[in-house]
């Protein structure tokens, strides 16, 4: 811990005695200037609450005045009682237990609570200062360690109490969500009476526009690990979903997006979710689409994918059992192509597909609109498909799924 330097007079006064332990004279002497302390206690409490507020903290008005003023009073007692090594009651020792568990229902950051009790000794330094006289200047000066050791005790005491209550907390508030969220996405009927309850509980809009993400089986540990701090602060919200991990936050121009921080995670999302009520069949329709998410984990992309790139892999799948023949008779040119030339052509397609632009494509691809051309006409020779036409785009989308995923095989 910090501590300002000491007067200059005080400290050379110092000198090679301050390690001698004190005679009973100084002791005395000691004591009396901590009654005198003691009796001014009122003051020193105005004087911590003129220097705590020029200092800047606690500007949230996060905590009010007069509880400053009781805690600083209590904080004081205890510190000169303490140094003066008085009995104390079991209430009276309990000082930075309750400040501690204070401040972090209030909270309060850790390091604005510790700056703050480090006040503590500028105010008694200054008080003591200025009440002895000149002969009592080398006591002070050989009880100096007292007043340091007694503030940094308390300052470690009221740090682990904070800490222990701000995780107890943390955890009630995490476990609270979870709750919520469960009956977000668990119940088969929500009225709009308990949206607004789930709404209020999850400390969200229920209008509000969020993003959702649901995260594959694979990869939800290490989810829940990195994401530990914005989950335990409710930030991000997060429930076990299926064999997966669903996050849900709010849209939020000061937050980074969620598909940003779990872009590394392999799972799925969706953004502009309209609404609390639109979350439940979001997230129930990308746990189903990760279903075909295990053959791009199986081929290593351990990544999160947009639900646009999981949902043609599921229509194909339901049209291959509809359609005996797909994709089988579109997928046989492409087969007899050059790998290099197939995946050219391959890629073509889809960023025409997501452009409908040869001219974008081209620029998307750094290739000569030519280039672009010939690489569809490929296309259609191969597969008989013009993605040019509507219905064959639409077939032309489900058969890259498929493609893609052999290709990769």
């Amino acid at each position: 811990m910090h501590m300002p330097n000491l007067d200059a007079d005080a400290t050379a006064a110092e000198g090679p005695s301050s390690s001698r332990v004190p005679s009973p004279a100084s002791t005395a002497v000691w004591e009396r200037i901590l009654e005198r302390l003691a009796d001014d206690l009122d003051a020193i409490v105005e004087d911590f609450l003129a220097e705590l507020h020029a200092s800047n903290l606690y500007q949230d008005n996060l905590v009010q005045i007069a509880d400053l003023r009781h805690t600083a009073h209590e904080t004081f007692r205890y510190l000169l009682d303490r140094m003066l090594d008085k009995p104390m009651s079991a209430h009276q020792r309990g000082a930075a237990k309750r400040l501690g568990i204070r401040r972090a229902g209030q909270a309060v950051q850790v390091e604005d609570l510790m700056a703050a009790i480090r006040l503590d000794f500028i105010v008694l330094w200054r008080r003591i200062r200025a009440m002895i006289t000149p002969d009592e200047t080398p006591v002070l000066v050989e009880h100096t360690e007292i007043i340091l050791t007694t503030i940094e005790t308390y300052i470690r005491e009221v740090q682990l109490e904070f800490l222990a209550e701000t995780a107890r907390l943390a955890r009630d508030a995490r476990l609270a969500s979870e709750r919520h969220l469960a009956r977000l996405l668990t119940s088969t009927q929500l009225t709009d009476s308990s949206l607004e309850l789930i709404a209020q509980g999850l400390q969200v809009p229920l209008d509000g526009e969020f993003e959702v993400v649901v995260i594959h089986e694979s990869a939800v540990l290490e989810a829940q690990e990195a994401l530990a701090d914005p989950l335990a602060t409710g930030q991000i919200l997060g429930y076990p979903y299926g064999s997966g991990y669903t996050l849900l936050q709010l849209t939020n121009a000061q937050t980074q997006p969620l598909s940003q921080v779990c872009r590394n995670f392999a799972g799925s999302y969706f953004t502009g979710v309209h609404g609390l009520a639109e979350v439940p069949p979001v997230v129930r329709s990308l746990s189903q689409l990760l279903e075909y998410q295990e053959d791009m984990i199986g081929q290593g992309i351990n990544h999160l994918v947009s639900i646009d790139e999981l949902w043609p892999a599921a229509l194909a799948a339901t049209l291959r059992s509809l359609l005996p023949s797909f994709p089988e008779e579109h997928l046989r040119g492409l087969r007899q192509l050059p790998t290099a030339e197939a995946r050219e052509v391959i890629a073509s397609i889809q960023h025409y597909l997501s452009t409908g632009s040869i001219k974008a494509t081209a620029t998307r691809m750094d290739r000569h609109r030519n280039t672009i051309i010939n690489r569809l006409k490929t296309f259609e020779d191969a597969t008989g498909l013009d993605v040019k036409v509507p219905r064959d785009a639409v077939l032309a989308t489900l058969v890259l799924a498929v493609a893609e995923r052999q290709m990769h095989n």
